[in-house]
């Protein structure tokens, strides 16, 4: 009779990241400083602090570019996150500091490289849910709601997990993909209209073409938007003013519309039921092989030992990010592909002219979530289900939490 009750629920409210506490992340390193070199390698804690801040302090404290600081994964604002960030100190004697401004320093070696986005295995998430909603009593520990909670939670080391990009790769604004996708199609005014767009005072002077009183009303810390604002107050074209915009930033917007794209096709898979079964002509992730990918033949399909290794996730489907030297699917997957990317009306052509800052990669559509835990408790706050598990890199706690609270993605 319980699992009848489960089942009538379809959706649970809940309260994420209520405090920075209640969210907190531990970078799990690929590989360990070996303690020489010309990289020093810090292990941090920050708390409540964007990625930006993080290597601005971390640049000013040991005098160096912040070209010259590496990591290996960009954290959450809101959260507690411990994570390994590089520093290149050739030929200095440096003693380092215990804490950095508020960013703790929890141990330091040397190193031969840099360290390079994606240089981990993944993330350990400890995440704390308050305020469910479980109709009357409003309590984390009626039966029905927690079983419910635990049943899909643990569902997904079965199923796996649809590897969507979360809404933070999309930025605070939810548009970094639309910005990308007027760089690719050269649409400067389309660029302007969306980096300036907004409800309030300043925005209203953008709209109107006074951007002289845009940029004096302008909040400080938006560098991009003041930079194309007094570009535009001294007559330069749309095109002129956005190339004042960081060549990292204009990269981080094409990455978001590349996202956004497998986004949808994900999606589209989803629907059909075949997001964690390979299709012919599938680009198949090899998660035991550092991402290696072969192109499914029908043998493939038909084989009792692909099915094995879908089942214990040594292999999942892939989906697009595309590019211009990205491995290309065949048959009925390459049309959907393509289908998708045609309807933001961008084609091959576009995409060769942004290979220097998006060459394409794939990326699979199911990944495992590991070492789950699941307790019920209470603090100074209130009650809460915590919530313990792993990620490879890349992948988004984030939609696990959706998955858990809406029963779908």
């Amino acid at each position: 009779m319980i699992l009848v009750g489960i089942k009538q629920i379809s959706c649970i409210d809940g309260v994420l990241k209520s405090s920075p506490d209640d969210f907190v992340v531990d970078e799990l390193m690929l590989y360990e400083p070996c303690g020489e070199g010309e990289h020093l390698y810090l292990s941090v804690r920050k708390t409540n602090m964007s990625h930006d801040e993080l290597v601005r302090q971390i640049a000013r404290e040991f005098g160096v570019s912040k070209r010259d600081v590496g990591v290996a994964g960009r954290k959450d604002l809101r959260a507690v996150t411990t994570q390994m960030i590089s520093v290149y100190l050739p030929r200095k004697e440096i003693s380092t500091p215990e804490t950095i401004g508020s960013i703790e320093v929890l141990a330091s070696n040397w190193h031969t490289n840099k360290l390079r986005l994606g240089h981990l295995s993944g993330n350990r998430f400890s995440i704390r849910l308050r305020e469910i909603d479980h109709r009357n009593p409003r309590n984390p520990r009626n039966p029905q709601t927690y079983e419910l909670i635990k049943e899909r939670f643990f569902s997904l080391s079965q199923t796996g997990l649809p590897n969507l990009f979360g809404p933070q790769r999309f930025g605070n604004h939810g548009n970094n993909h639309k910005l990308g996708l007027a760089v690719i199609l050269e649409d400067w005014d389309a660029v302007v209209k969306e980096l300036l767009c907004g409800e309030e005072r300043h925005h209203s002077f953008a709209k109107e073409g006074e951007y002289k009183k845009a940029v004096d009303a302008w909040p400080f810390g938006q560098p991009a938007q003041r930079n194309v604002l007094e570009a535009l107050a001294h007559g330069k074209s749309p095109e002129q003013a956005c190339k004042t915009i960081a060549k990292s930033l204009r990269k981080l917007w094409v990455n978001a519309f590349q996202s956004a794209v497998f986004n949808e096709v994900l999606g589209c898979r989803l629907k059909d039921g075949t997001w964690n079964t390979i299709l012919e002509g599938d680009v198949v992730w090899n998660h035991e092989g550092g991402g290696r990918t072969f192109v499914a033949t029908p043998e493939d399909v038909r084989s009792v030992a692909i099915e094995e290794r879908i089942s214990t996730f040594s292999i999942s489907p892939t989906g697009p990010l595309w590019g211009a030297k990205m491995r290309l699917p065949t048959e009925n997957v390459l049309k959907l592909e393509q289908s998708v990317l045609s309807s933001f009306d961008v084609d091959a052509e576009h995409l060769a002219k942004i290979k220097k800052i998006a060459k394409g990669a794939r990326r699979p559509l199911r990944v495992q979530v590991a070492n789950q835990v699941m307790e019920v408790g209470a603090d100074h706050v209130g009650d809460f289900v915590e919530l313990k598990f792993e990620l490879p890199a890349g992948s988004y706690a984030t939609v696990v939490i959706d998955k858990l609270l809406r029963g779908d993605v």
